[in-house]
């Protein structure tokens, strides 16, 4: 098991200028023993040696830059000490940084340290994943049967099942789909009436007991709130902020980023109150009573209307679009634009070059619209003054688009926000229709 360091500093011929010179200013904490090549490290002055490692330590000037490197070598045989060697680790950081504070940097180069935590955390974060997709799939299997994945799963998410590589005719849908998606059925909060319904109840100058039971159901509720909450008591508190947290720490275990220590004690003690949680409402879940109104609501929760999910089947209708129209979608280009965070599109023709941004707004809160579009068009003049373009769009999608008589007023409201624009900057504004293809309605 080993760690590698590479620390630079600032050159000076008088001070950490040699490989003795480092190694003396490591033995300078009390903490630290160094005997050739083996270095022991103690918790305090009074107690016996924690554990003891190969040490080499190598330097040298780059000079370009007037600066000096050293090169920290650890390696530890007994695997069994991996928390003594992951606090060493930190120990020699610690002190590499006293050279000069405000200066010196300390780059990772191995940490073997980090992947064994890794490797002990994935298990522990897959049996918990896999407890999530035993709960969710119970729970729509005996409140919307047999065939809830087709009925109440979002077609997007739904692609990506169709899609999946592997032919296994008994493998549960939610076991194709990704970590993130998981928890949307549960946590996702949604309103149980419209704010339509909810004018017409508040226009009553009189309110029923029925009509009070309404109005409540204006306020965005999780699935897990409304059936669970009141099953599992305090139990169910705080779930949804500890999904979030392990979601985070998943990523850095899924990405071979370095693990600390720390993080794999968060994970242990995550994956362990998730997993009773989760345990205790799946036993509950026989005693959850559903009527078809609760069914419908909750095929309808399950459908993904978050902004990632939709701003992403936006940019895929647009770019559709402009094929249609004739224009080349270019993937090289598109990635590397996206790279620089400028624009979302580049399309082009044998005669223009047209740098895009593609922006979703709902309906209702069309009154934003002139902010949204003033920042899309700040990036997309950065890119028209980055890249060889010939002009720039901002594409608008309008979500919940359902008023016909909005192509008019919306041409109007374009016009004027046009005038403010930089002329080389033209709006299109649009909808997705029932086939999740682009219409244009304004521009």
């Amino acid at each position: 098991m080993k760690l590698e360091y590479l620390v630079l500093v600032k050159n000076d011929d008088s001070f950490c200028n040699s490989k003795k010179a480092f190694i003396d200013f490591l033995k300078v904490d009390s903490l630290i023993s160094i005997n050739g090549q083996k270095l022991s490290y103690k918790r305090s002055l009074n107690s016996k040696v924690l554990i003891t490692v190969k040490f080499r330590v190598e330097t040298g000037n780059i000079p370009s830059n007037k600066e000096r490197f050293f090169l920290i070598a650890l390696e530890n045989s007994k695997d069994e000490l991996i928390d003594e060697f992951a606090e060493l680790g930190s120990k020699i950081k610690e002190i590499s940084k006293r050279i000069n504070p405000e200066s010196t940097i300390v780059n990772t180069l191995w940490d073997d340290v980090g992947r064994s935590y890794a490797y002990q955390a994935y298990p522990l974060i897959n049996e918990v994943e896999n407890l999530m997709r035993k709960l969710i799939s119970k729970f729509m299997l005996i409140n919307v049967g047999m065939n809830w994945s087709k009925e109440s799963i979002h077609p997007d998410l739904f692609k990506k099942i169709e899609n999946y590589e592997e032919e296994e005719l008994n493998l549960n849908d939610l076991y194709k789909l990704d970590f993130i998606h998981l928890s949307q059925v549960l946590f996702q909060k949604k309103r149980d009436i419209s704010l339509d319904e909810l004018d017409r109840i508040l226009s009553k100058t009189k309110f029923s007991a029925e009509d009070q039971e309404k109005i409540r159901k204006y306020i965005p509720v999780s699935n897990w709130e409304k059936y669970f909450s009141a099953l599992l008591g305090e139990d169910a508190q705080g779930l949804e902020k500890k999904w979030e947290i392990l979601y985070k720490l998943r990523n850095k275990v899924a990405h071979n980023r370095f693990v600390v220590k720390e993080d794999f004690g968060k994970i242990k003690g995550l994956t362990s109150e998730i997993g009773k949680i989760l345990g205790v409402a799946i036993n509950k879940l026989s005693e959850i009573d559903l009527d078809e109104q609760d069914r419908e609501s909750i095929i309808h929760s399950y459908h993904s209307e978050s902004p990632i999910a939709y701003g992403y089947l936006a940019e895929k209708a647009v770019a559709e679009y402009y094929v249609r129209q004739g224009f080349i979608v270019e993937p090289s280009t598109l990635n590397e634009m996206k790279n620089k965070g400028i624009v979302d599109l580049t399309v082009k023709t044998k005669t223009e070059s047209i740098a895009v941004e593609v922006k979703t707004i709902t309906a209702k809160s069309i009154s934003f619209l002139k902010i949204r579009i003033n920042r899309a068009s700040q990036r997309v003049g950065k890119a028209l003054n980055y890249g060889e373009f010939t002009h720039g769009e901002v594409v608008i999608v309008l979500r919940d688009y359902q008023d016909d008589d909005m192509p008019e007023r919306m041409s109007k409201r374009l016009e004027m926000i046009s005038d403010q624009l930089d002329p080389r900057i033209s709006i299109v504004m649009g909808y997705l229709n029932e086939s999740d293809e682009f219409e244009v309605i304004a521009q």
